[in-house]
């Protein structure tokens, strides 16, 4: 087993979240995370807004299998589950073999914790290590996880947030941006004309190229609403371009889910910082 498989378990966070090594911080509001050379003019439209929280259901915790693949230098893929309890908790667990749980990540609105069985190590950090002191919450973490539009520090967007986001329309497809972007880059989630997200996209201002990328895919309508199966992340971290698939079976919404943060005894602790510099090497 490779020695990354820790490093993998944080690197779902890093990526998925896309506020690793502190990319983000305050910026000019009102400034088009699309880019200056758009044809179109960002404008608020109530109707395209109203379409797209629509398809936002509501949902207390969730829980599914899946696989997730990731590219980094090297490749590696792996059987997962998935469990979250809303505004609470994400649990992730690696399973490449056979179910046996190797690694597991837990992420909670104020810790961070990774587990290695193989290696027997693990960390434990305050959650700002994957935020850099953006607000980001474990709601909206979650919400990145599912395909479902965010505004930092706000939450999911709702009707009562209107005003913190422009509607832009392109062709077949519908943009949302919340109006304040962080450091020099604005962020804009993508919909289909049938208001299915197809991507998020973090871009520096002034560019038409995103720096970091999620693509949603296999939308499904759920009891939970609109609900990507297949997520595909693109990021650089320590210099390292960092490509993640990650997809759903069919999810479980509203049952008991059974989240358990514990170290076994006997395990190291190390810190994130160690983490990365094995995988610089």
């Amino acid at each position: 087993m490779k020695n990354s498989i820790i490093i993998l378990s944080l690197l779902i966070a890093l990526t998925v979240t896309g506020t690793s090594c502190g990319i983000f911080n305050k910026a000019k509001a009102g400034t088009s995370p699309i880019g200056q050379n758009t044809t179109t003019t960002p404008t608020t439209d109530a109707e395209a807004y109203d379409a797209i929280i629509s398809t936002l259901g509501d949902w207390q915790t969730m829980q599914t299998g899946g696989n997730i693949k990731l590219s980094a230098g090297s490749n590696f893929s792996s059987s997962v589950q998935v469990r979250m309890v809303r505004d609470q908790a994400i649990y992730i667990s690696l399973r490449p073999m056979l179910g046996i749980e190797v690694g597991k990540l837990i992420i909670t609105a104020d810790s961070l914790y990774a587990v290695d069985k193989v290696h027997k190590r693990y960390i434990a950090e305050k959650v700002s290590i994957l935020t850099s002191g953006v607000p980001v919450t474990v709601s909206e973490v979650q919400d990145m996880f599912l395909g479902r539009p965010f505004i930092i520090g706000k939450g999911t967007v709702n009707e009562s947030n209107k005003d913190a986001v422009t509607v832009t329309r392109e062709g077949n497809s519908v943009i949302l941006a919340p109006t304040e972007g962080y450091k020099g880059y604005g962020y804009a989630f993508t919909f289909d004309k049938q208001g299915r997200i197809t991507s998020l996209d973090i871009v520096p201002t002034g560019s038409t190229t995103a720096a970091y990328q999620v693509k949603y895919g296999d939308v499904r309508s759920t009891t939970a609403g609109n609900i990507a199966h297949d997520i595909n992340a693109t990021a650089t971290v320590e210099k390292k371009t960092i490509n993640l698939s990650l997809d759903y079976k069919n999810i479980d919404w509203n049952d008991k889910v059974k989240i358990e943060i514990s170290i076994p005894s006997g395990y190291k602790r190390m810190s994130a910082k160690d983490l990365f510099s094995m995988f610089s090497n």
